[in-house]
């Protein structure tokens, strides 16, 4: 009897343990910060394999998986045939993306979904021009686990310090003309992740006012770069937030308004 009460109990655990995955949901499950974000994460991350590059292969990946109710990622496959090297790098690009689940009803489901990875040698090229900077060159120094840290030894910050980043969006920034027809002020504020390669991903809004000037946010912190946090000597995944203000006595001349000139 004991045996059948251990066994009842195994599958007991085994069911509860399976999720449901929804084939028709109200909202898909996406990638934080939409395709925008995974275009970035590509552009910024990808490292095309070493072979293929030299032999001017080309691939569009398709790699299909399961975003949980928790928003994790599972059961990942390929339903066509691609080079390995083309697969291999499609899994690791995947483990920088953080999802939005599913939902039905407001209620976060599992559902299957998937991305598409361009691996073209002549866009890689013109992606490692366009970074300005030798974006794996520290590699041996990553922290691989792709653990998403809060706290560290050290904090990321941007790559000319604190206040050369106010300097640099004040010079950049481009209020949206509408926004100044309206005037419109105020901060939007973005939490994102800080790459061991100093790049940005996953960018989220935590409060905002403005659609348009959310937009421009978007555009600015994307065109940062920083310097990773680090812990036990590695360079790491860092959460982080930054405030973005838009402030009408701080409007850039070359984007004003005739009237405001």
């Amino acid at each position: 009897m004991r045996y059948v009460f251990i066994l009842l109990t195994f599958l007991c655990s085994v069911s509860f343990s399976q999720e449901k995955i929804e084939t028709t949901v109200e909202k898909p499950a996406q990638p934080i910060g939409g395709q925008l974000d995974v275009d970035y994460v590509f552009q910024s991350q990808v490292i095309y394999p070493e072979a293929l590059l030299k032999n001017k292969v080309n691939q569009d990946v398709a790699i299909y998986f399961i975003v949980s109710a928790d928003g994790s990622v599972k059961n990942i496959e390929f339903k066509n045939e691609y080079k390995e090297e083309f697969k291999n790098e499609a899994k690791r690009l995947l483990r920088y993306l953080i999802f939005s689940p599913a939902t039905i009803g407001n209620v976060n489901v599992a559902s299957q979904s998937f991305l598409v990875f361009k691996f073209n040698v002549d866009t890689y090229k013109k992606f490692t021009k366009t970074r300005g900077f030798v974006i794996h060159k520290e590699q041996s120094k990553f922290d691989t686990s792709f653990v998403v840290y809060s706290r560290a030894d050290s904090s990321p910050e941007y790559y000319k310090g604190e206040e050369a980043l106010g300097e640099f969006v004040l010079a950049n920034l481009e209020y949206p003309d509408l926004a100044i027809r309206q005037n419109l002020q105020g901060a939007v504020v973005m939490n994102f992740i800080v790459e061991p390669n100093g790049t940005i991903s996953n960018i989220s809004i935590e409060k905002e006012f403005n659609h348009l000037c959310t937009k421009e946010a978007l555009r600015i912190m994307r065109e940062t770069k920083w310097k990773a946090g680090t812990k036990d000597g590695k360079l790491i995944r860092y959460k982080t937030k930054y405030p973005i203000i838009f402030n009408l006595n701080n409007i850039n001349k070359d984007n004003a308004t005739s009237e405001q000139r």
